[in-house]
């Protein structure tokens, strides 16, 4: 591990979790309408939801000084917590979990973590 400046490593983990509450309050609603009516537009919306949070998680931890196994490791997080994400809304009236959810946001912490990848420092 190299040094590390902890005011930006706490910063980047405090957007995170942040981050993490915001997709959390989202799953918590009963109705969650969509002003577009296309098909899969879910899909959509969860990949794009997950690239910031596999893209801050990778940040976070870079910025911590973990250097090795980062991106697997932005990417597996991620994809663990869309499942949580899955599992917390089968307790939320009006709302159901999807295994096709779960895969839209797996290519959305892909692409995350590739995009952070390149900001490697």
């Amino acid at each position: 591990m190299k040094d590390i400046n902890k005011k930006t490593a706490v910063f980047f983990w405090l957007l995170t979790a942040a981050y993490m509450g915001l997709i959390f309050h989202l799953s918590s609603q009963s109705t969650f309408h969509l002003p577009i009516h296309t098909k899969n537009i879910d899909k959509i919306i969860h990949t794009i939801a997950y690239i910031p949070l596999a893209f801050l998680l990778y940040l976070s931890m870079d910025r911590s000084g973990l250097k090795k196994h980062v991106f697997p490791l932005a990417f597996i997080i991620t994809i663990m917590y869309g499942i949580t994400d899955e599992l917390h809304q089968s307790l939320v009236p009006g709302r159901n979990p999807a295994v096709g959810d779960v895969l839209a946001d797996s290519l959305g912490a892909f692409l995350g973590s590739l995009g952070a990848s390149f900001t490697k420092t």
